[in-house]
């Protein structure tokens, strides 16, 4: 642990914080300087000079404590808070208090040269101004440079460029590093098939993996235009690249399985998926149609056409799942894991991570919209908190992860701390420059939590090759039950019956408890009788293995 604390104060990280301490420990000393100066004159200063330096060098060091206890130099000057400054301004008091505690009971003045009261507190009001001073105006500055510096203020960035300031500003934090020739060794040469490819994850997914070398690419999405889109930057940027987009649906099994025969992919990453929790909320039959008998044909699929492996986007919302996107996801993850267990042909690997900035629909670009009109801004509870990566963050942690992973895992990624969506509101407000902005309060809309999770209480987690990927120890499920299940699930959503097919996905999932203001709370047992994370599969048998079967049935067209 010491050595730890010492490699981290002499890293490049810790530059920022020595740099703060050191200009606090200079306005200090030299406050002193001029505090005597200004109380006894400079010719009387200058005849004591030879006293008066180590003594203010001394106690400098008490003023020193002071910082030390209430951590001065820790936060972002730029974004300083009166909070900042109270703590700037309680650190000088200890430092006084200390310097007076040291005159009484040890008689320092017989050592130093003998300082009077007034110049003690002249020294600590200068000293106040000039630290305070110093944070206001690194932080007026930088608002100031963000309004006036670009056209349009902060808010007049583009995308991309503002996507990226924002994280930095609202999320500082350490970028996350890959091993990219690892990576690349797992892509290079291989039949790439993306689905969702036109989504923010599987737009993301295309542009990273266009880049390691794959034979070929396919991208996979009902969406034409989003999907033209990233046809037309493939062709730009990689000129060389044999990148096929096929506007399709993974629901059509026929147009799955011509594509698969044409194709052959090596290696699948599976992003299409319903994701907004409203709207799955008040759609549960689409969910199930499309994320988890997607994901089954998809997977099936994967082993009948001898696919290495197989990497599925997952959600923290599958874990203790409160609403129906959730659910759907928890099930496919069931699925996958309790099929990659059934064979040894196709690896299934599944990742788990949170709220992505910039995504389609997220939470960023729409209080930045709420800004630019004037707002207010919409946050649905006070204390909602949630996790959040970079779109190639967590994409670069797919990949990763996909490197990584043997078959049968669920790694869950180290999203850092999670952020109080209202704070990053009042954030976002003060970086447009439009302080008149105010924030209101909603609700919680159905099926949402205050938290996300991206472990249960029973799942243990266990450390990886790279440290902000780690795997959950998930006990297996048989895949004969968990199949059965999921086809009775399939068959009852095609019935249209919405409050019969949330209650068989709450069979199937018995941890899924929906949030009391959602419709579908009334399907769950009474607070006394619900039990934690109970063992909706752990008890079955292991079968030996088999080959899924497909089916040819075709589900609701998407579009």
């Amino acid at each position: 642990m010491r050595q730890r604390l010492i490699n981290w104060y002499i890293s490049k990280a810790a530059l920022p914080y020595w740099f703060i301490f050191a200009a606090d420990c200079a306005i200090i000393y030299l406050s002193g300087l001029l505090a005597y100066v200004l109380n006894h004159g400079l010719a009387y200063t200058v005849g004591y000079a030879g006293l008066l330096i180590p003594t203010m060098f001394a106690y400098m060091m008490c003023f020193v404590v002071g910082i030390r206890i209430f951590h001065t130099y820790s936060g972002i000057v730029r974004h300083t808070t009166v909070t900042d400054l109270a703590r700037t301004g309680a650190s000088l008091l200890v430092g006084v208090a200390l310097i007076m505690a040291g005159r009484i009971f040890c008689n320092a003045d017989s050592f130093f040269l003998a300082i009077r009261f007034r110049d003690l507190i002249l020294l600590t009001l200068i000293a106040a101004m000039l630290m305070c001073g110093l944070r206001i105006a690194a932080k007026v500055i930088y608002d100031v440079y963000l309004r006036h510096s670009t056209s349009g203020g902060a808010y007049g960035y583009n995308h991309d460029t503002l996507i990226n300031l924002e994280m930095k500003d609202l999320l500082p934090r350490k970028p996350i590093e890959v091993n990219t020739d690892e990576i690349r060794s797992h892509i290079r040469g291989k039949r790439i098939l993306v689905t969702g490819g036109a989504g923010s994850i599987g737009s993301e997914l295309a542009n990273l993996l266009a880049d390691l070398e794959p034979s070929q690419l396919i991208l996979i999405d009902t969406a034409e235009s989003p999907l033209h889109t990233v046809r037309v930057n493939m062709e730009y940027n990689h000129p060389d690249l044999d990148c096929v987009t096929l506007v399709a649906n993974i629901c059509h099994s026929h147009r799955m399985e011509n594509i698969f025969a044409a194709y052959r992919p090596e290696i699948i990453f599976h992003a299409a998926a319903y994701k907004h929790v409203p709207m799955m909320e008040d759609n549960p039959v689409e969910s199930v149609l499309n994320n988890i008998d997607g994901t089954r044909k998809i997977a099936d699929l994967a082993v009948a056409y001898n696919v290495k492996k197989f990497v599925m986007v997952s959600t923290d919302k599958a874990v203790n799942p409160t609403n129906v996107m959730g659910c759907s996801k928890r099930i496919c993850e069931m699925y996958c894991q309790s099929l990659s267990n059934s064979q040894d042909s196709c690896q299934f690997i599944t990742t788990r991570f949170g709220n992505v900035l910039g995504s389609n629909g997220s939470v960023i670009p729409t209080f930045r919209d709420q800004i630019r009109r004037g707002g207010p801004v919409l946050v649905t509870h006070p204390d909602i908190v949630r996790y959040f990566m970079l779109i190639p963050e967590a994409c670069n942690l797919v990949l990763q992860a996909a490197s990584i992973g043997k078959g049968g895992e669920i790694f869950a990624f180290d999203m850092g701390k999670q952020v109080r969506i209202a704070d990053l509101a009042r954030r976002m407000i003060t970086l447009s420059g439009k302080l008149h902005v105010r924030i209101e309060y909603t609700g919680l809309r159905p099926g949402e939590k205050l938290y996300e999770e991206v472990l249960t209480d029973s799942e243990i987690v266990c450390p990886t090759t790279h440290p902000k990927i780690k795997r959950a120890k998930v006990k297996p499920t048989d895949f004969v039950i968990t199949r059965n299940l999921v086809t009775s699930l399939i068959e009852v959503a095609r019935t249209y019956d919405i409050f019969k097919t949330v209650k068989l996905m709450k069979q199937i999932v018995p941890e899924y408890l929906s949030s009391p203001n959602s419709p579908y709370a009334a399907l769950d047992p009474p607070l006394v009788e619900r039990q934690p994370d109970p063992p909706p599969l752990h008890h079955f048998t292991n079968a030996p293995p088999l080959q899924p079967q497909l089916t040819h049935d075709t589900a609701p067209s998407l579009q």
